[in-house]
């Protein structure tokens, strides 16, 4: 008698991004100049020296992610391009200057290293709200409360693999000359004058963001 034939396990492919029916993944930020983006790379260099489980984030991709939205569908996305400038528009432009380094959620357990900005954070947290309370008029699910919103550029995402004596490597570099050098010795001065929404794509080398509408403040 014949043993019945297993059923071939079939790999799923993930969907085309680039298909007209797929969802596009997007976010909401503040983009970086090339001043932040030439220090992001210095900082990256010294901490890669350590041959750490990281994926670093190309500098020339930093941003500071005012809301993230995720997987949305195509019709959807033109509702929010069309619905956010108005709203936007009503803020005044404003400064931030690059801070000190810090990890998510702490150093026991590192899972995202960033460079923190400090500034007219006032005015940026309530940009962060009004735009929140916009989207939320839009039916979009987001985080309107300023007291959960810490601002941040990401520098690299910590690996799974990575060992238990990550956290300490971690602080002490954060705190080493060459660091400290690089990040609070030198400042970075960023002049909010827009907000850009984006879509990301997925890719072997990492995330390819692409602008589809840009913002001014007004005031």
């Amino acid at each position: 008698m014949r043993r019945p034939k297993k059923p071939k396990f079939k790999k799923e492919r993930p969907p085309d991004q680039y298909a007209v029916d797929t969802g596009w993944r997007l976010f909401i930020a503040l983009p970086m100049p090339e001043a932040v983006q030439q220090q992001i790379t210095g900082i990256a260099a010294a901490l890669g020296e350590h041959d750490w489980p990281v994926r670093w984030v190309a500098a020339e991709s930093s941003h500071l992610t005012l809301h993230f939205l995720g997987e949305t569908p195509p019709e959807r996305a033109e509702l929010l391009r069309l619905g956010l400038g108005q709203v936007i528009a009503r803020h005044a432009p404003f400064s931030l200057f690059t801070g000190d380094l810090g990890v998510f959620p702490h150093l026991n357990k590192p899972r995202v290293l960033w460079l923190g900005l400090t500034g007219d954070t006032d005015q940026l947290a309530a940009l962060h709200r009004d735009i929140g309370r916009q989207l939320l008029e839009l039916e979009f699910e987001t985080d309107t409360d300023t007291r959960r919103f810490h601002p941040h550029i990401t520098l690299g995402r910590v690996r799974d693999e990575a060992p238990g004596s990550l956290g300490a490597e971690i602080g002490r570099a954060f705190d080493s000359p060459q660091v400290r050098d690089l990040v609070l010795d030198v400042p970075q001065r960023i002049e909010v004058g827009e907000v850009v929404l984006v879509r990301s794509f997925l890719e072997r080398g990492g995330a390819r963001h692409e602008p589809i509408a840009r913002y001014p403040l007004r005031g």
